[in-house]
């Protein structure tokens, strides 16, 4: 960055009228986490939308994390399976 404006510390006060590529990529868990203010959120987003070698990046970064929360949602055994397999391993235990 050339001049003084410090992304990593955009919760308050007025967001620049147009962001670099670092400054953008800088922010990008920021911005899809939504824990940015919404003058900054905005600044990201016009970048994001307008550039492209960033939004490739934010948009793969962007499925890699529904995927990471996708993948948290995995279906749980059936009790009754479940109650099984713990009776036989504590059967081969004792």
């Amino acid at each position: 960055m050339t001049d003084e404006r410090k992304p990593m510390a955009p919760g308050a006060g007025d967001a620049p009228a147009e962001l670099s590529c670092e400054e953008s990529l800088a922010l990008v868990y920021e911005f899809l986490d939504g824990e940015l203010s919404p003058a900054w959120n905005e600044a990201v987003r016009r970048h994001v939308q307008k550039c492209r070698h960033c939004y490739p990046y934010f948009d793969f970064e962007r499925l890699f994390l529904d995927y990471l929360h996708e993948a948290g949602k995995q279906p749980r055994a059936n009790p009754e399976l479940a109650r099984r397999i713990r009776a036989l391993i504590a059967g081969e235990q004792g």
